[in-house]
């Protein structure tokens, strides 16, 4: 899978059903090029939608161990 198709993935959460996310960057080590983690940004809300500069949007980092399954739309995880 590609970082491209990977980005444009919804992670939701198992246990509440509540939408985190989308992909936006990922956590590797250079030695063996293992992923470690996905940073998920946040749905901006309105004031960050009209004022981006001064509310950024925030990530979260979801680990791998924590990623329970991916799909063709959605990134489920355990959190």
């Amino acid at each position: 899978m590609r970082y491209s198709e990977l980005s444009q993935k919804q992670v939701i959460d198992m246990k509440s059903g509540k939408v985190i996310g989308k992909v936006n960057d990922l956590f590797f080590l250079e030695k063996d090029y293992a992923i470690k983690e996905f940073y998920v940004s946040m749905p901006p809300s309105c004031l960050q939608r009209l004022f981006p500069w001064f509310f950024p949007n925030d990530e979260i980092a979801i680990r791998i161990c924590d990623i329970v399954s991916i799909g063709e739309d959605i990134v489920l995880v355990q959190i």
